[in-house]
């Protein structure tokens, strides 16, 4: 029982859910909040419970390690942030609360599952129930604008979920099973295969679409920009972490080729480049974090493509760091959002943030200089852990080029800054922050600083995770 602990809760509380949509809309509104609140920090808890478990359950096709374990412990935290965020969301109709909640809790638990996936029918039905929930609640602001990118993503996601089908085929066929673990026994006599070096490109293209990395990064813009912005924080946040573990799975057990680190290489230099150069252009904030979410895929794709144990276990670290440093940066967007009562603020909305909140302008600078990579904080080791296990590899032009993306990127981080300390603001009424903000904002201003310093104890973690991973 105590392997599918955080799944548990969550399938629970989901059923809790879906029986609340038949209750009279005023009344469960009211019980959404406080019951989700609890449900989030009860999933936590869960999955801090679990950490140490592990095994394999349903036959062998869902795996239960460090690997997935941490993951989990990785999406409850997006889970909890975006609760924190979902109060009073602007745009999202008051009698849709509780659907709101539902699909959040339903994304999570396929996220959760598709960690621990170890089957490709598995890793198919998990990798659904959370793209068709992140679907649903991108669609659940009510506006035109918002209908268009929701279509897009759904058709996307469609594509997407084609054509990892396609290439799993391919990868089943030649191996004659569906089990990854039975895949990664034939995998290497099979590696120079051109039908099976085709059939993982095609599977790796799903998972760039859930890390909204190029070439499969066309919906992000769009759906960052008018979804609710606790569900564009979500996006942002828990499927990059889900998508980083499962590839880090795949990869591990299926090997990479040389030809296949070469395509990878170029994702990754066209995603850094793409991603920085588009988001120099920017005015509304949440396009702007859709595109540097594109190029922080691209640092990402550099831990993976070095094939190692201490390139995965880096872009683990760093999938934990981007969830601390992209929340950070929400919780100011949502509360100036919430000020101006429009969803969508631009880079101008942020003037004179200093002055009417200290503290949030304090945060959004942490957060905005740990994306780009400055010492001492969390993104720079993160950035530096990723650089390091590439260039071990040989990959010194990419790690190059991602450092010089890194410094295009500092351009617009302090753009926004800029904005925040040096102009003058248009109203001088302090901007409020609820307590559950400020308590939040505490959290993520020692993880950002703290972590910075003395990121041992979650890197040793990593490559213990990566290492333990291969045993059966």
């Amino acid at each position: 029982m105590a392997l599918f602990v955080p799944e548990t809760i969550l399938l629970v509380l989901s059923i809790i859910l879906f029986f609340m949509t038949v209750m009279k809309k005023e009344t469960a509104a009211k019980c959404a909040r406080p019951f989700m609140i609890f449900s989030g920090m009860a999933v936590l808890l869960g999955c801090i419970y679990a950490l140490p478990v592990s095994g394999s359950l349903f036959y062998g096709t869902y795996k239960v390690d460090l690997l997935s374990q941490g993951f989990k412990f990785i999406i409850a935290l997006a889970f909890l942030f975006t609760i924190l965020f979902s109060d009073k969301m602007i745009g999202v109709p008051q009698g849709r609360q509780v659907e709101y909640f539902f699909f959040l809790f339903t994304a999570s638990l396929g996220m959760m599952m598709l960690t621990s996936a170890a089957e490709i029918l598995t890793l198919y039905i998990s990798l659904e129930l959370s793209s068709y929930s992140l679907y649903l609640l991108s669609a659940i602001r009510q506006d035109r604008r918002n209908a268009e990118a929701s279509v897009k993503y759904l058709i996307f996601g469609a594509a997407a979920s084609g054509i990892f089908l396609w290439g799993f085929s391919l990868i089943a066929g030649l191996s004659g099973t569906t089990s990854l673990l039975e895949i990664s026994k034939t995998a290497p006599s099979l590696v120079s295969n051109p039908a099976f070096s085709l059939g993982l490109v095609l599977v790796s293209f799903a998972f760039l679409f859930k890390l909204s990395s190029f070439p499969a990064h066309f919906w992000a813009p769009d759906v960052y920009e008018s979804a609710a912005t606790p569900v564009t924080n979500f996006i942002a946040t828990a499927s990059k972490a889900a998508a980083v573990a499962i590839m880090i799975r795949v990869f591990l057990l299926l090997g990479v080729s040389g030809a296949f680190v070469s395509i990878l290489g170029a994702v990754a230099f066209i995603s850094m480049t793409l991603g920085n150069c588009v988001a120099l252009v920017q005015k509304d904030v949440k396009r702007l974090l859709a595109y540097s979410s594109i190029a922080q895929a691209g640092y990402i794709l550099l831990g993976l493509l070095a094939g190692s144990f201490g390139g995965y276990s880096s872009s683990f670290f760093y999938a934990f760091a981007y969830v601390v440093m992209n929340t950070g940066a929400f919780l100011v967007v949502i509360l100036v959002a919430k000020s101006l009562k429009h969803d969508n603020p631009q880079i101008e909305h942020f003037d004179g943030l200093a002055e009417r909140s200290p503290f949030l302008a304090l945060i959004l600078l942490l957060s905005l200089l740990s994306l780009a990579g400055i010492p001492p904080l969390l993104g720079f080791t993160g950035k530096w852990i990723l650089f390091t296990s590439a260039m071990e590899k040989g990959h010194w032009f990419l790690v190059l080029w991602a450092v010089i993306n890194s410094v295009v990127s500092l351009f617009y981080y302090l753009t926004i800054v800029k904005h925040a300390y040096l102009e003058k603001p248009k109203t001088s009424d302090p901007l409020a922050v609820p307590l559950s903000m400020k308590a939040l904002g505490f959290c993520l201003f020692f993880a950002l600083v703290f972590l910075g310093i003395y990121p041992n104890f979650f890197v040793e973690f990593a490559q213990r995770a990566v290492v333990t991973s291969l045993a059966p």
